[in-house]
């Protein structure tokens, strides 16, 4: 039987966030001096978006960035090299240039997603082309999530000029710490070690959803349990099964915000099936149960 293909799309996946601005506003917008350096057309967030991909040979009109936040895909520019983007990995692509990119079939990713033009592009691309794709630090990961968080709960609610302008100001937030990532990646590709601790960690965001141990991490990372626990305190100043536990928490809590997943399910979700062990541990890192954190986060 001959083997039926992917159903390969552009979008419309579960709990995903999706805002395109009418080409109207965006006439209006263009015009308007306030949004000269930097306008947002388009912005998103696909989570576990299996199957998802695009392809524009001739390119499009604004520059794309995107930040997965799990799991893996790819892209290339120009019919290249297709270069592999896992978690915690930023890539950009430049305005009227052909490119695809798309989730790994096996690992798919979820990504926030954002499609912006200015005169603000030109320069910063300049720089950060340097460094793509960017490895993004937790500190700068977490910020930077919660960027698009501010953006997409301003597009929930009718906006005026003044709103989107200060959401587009978001984005440049987010911009300029693309920079701080890129400059941050490439010192931390050059310190001992740091080959083994990025292995290590893109394992980790690789099996968010299971069980690891710490017998695992010291196969990946080949360093002995006390050498990976120094890397990992001097790093991110915790020892590596609580990092994993953080970043575990913090995808979780992704969940909360796009779904209404029932609590327990996304502690099962992600490997943990005591529902009360899951918020314990939620409360521990975030500050505030897994309820109390999707009441406030909605308003």
């Amino acid at each position: 039987m001959e083997k039926k293909a992917n159903p390969r799309k552009a979008d419309g996946f579960q709990n995903e966030y999706l805002f395109v601005l009418p080409d109207k506003f965006l006439v209006q917008l263009e015009n308007n001096e306030l949004f000269q350096s930097l306008v947002v057309t388009d912005i998103g967030y696909f989570p576990h978006a299996a199957y998802h991909f695009r392809q524009r040979p001739q390119g499009c009109k604004t520059a794309i960035l995107i930040y997965c936040s799990a799991g893996s895909g790819f892209y290339s520019l120009n019919g290249g090299e297709i270069k592999t983007i896992s978690a915690g990995q930023l890539a950009v692509i430049p305005p009227d240039t052909p490119h695809k990119y798309g989730a790994s079939e096996t690992n798919p990713w979820s990504i926030f997603w954002v499609h912006f033009r200015g005169i603000l592009f030109q320069p910063w691309y300049t720089i950060v082309s340097q460094y793509v794709p960017i490895t993004v630090s937790d500190v700068f990961g977490e910020k930077i999530r919660e960027l698009f968080r501010q953006c997409f709960t301003l597009l929930k609610t009718h906006w005026k000029d003044e709103e989107y302008f200060y959401m587009c100001q978001l984005v440049g937030t987010i911009l300029g710490m693309t920079l701080c990532a890129g400059k941050e990646s490439e010192i931390q590709l050059t310190t001992a070690g740091s080959i083994g601790l990025k292995d290590t960690m893109v394992f980790m965001r690789k099996h968010l959803h299971e069980v690891i141990t710490l017998d695992d991490l010291t196969k990946v990372s080949r360093f002995s349990p006390s050498h990976l626990h120094n890397l990992f305190k001097n790093a991110t100043g915790h020892a590596p099964i609580e990092y994993f536990l953080r970043i575990k928490i913090e995808a979780a809590s992704q969940d909360l915000y796009f779904s209404d997943l029932p609590v327990k399910d996304i502690a099962i979700a992600y490997g943990i099936d005591d529902p009360y062990y899951f918020s314990r541990l939620f409360k521990k890192i975030m500050g505030v149960s897994p309820t109390k954190y999707r009441s406030q986060i909605r308003g």
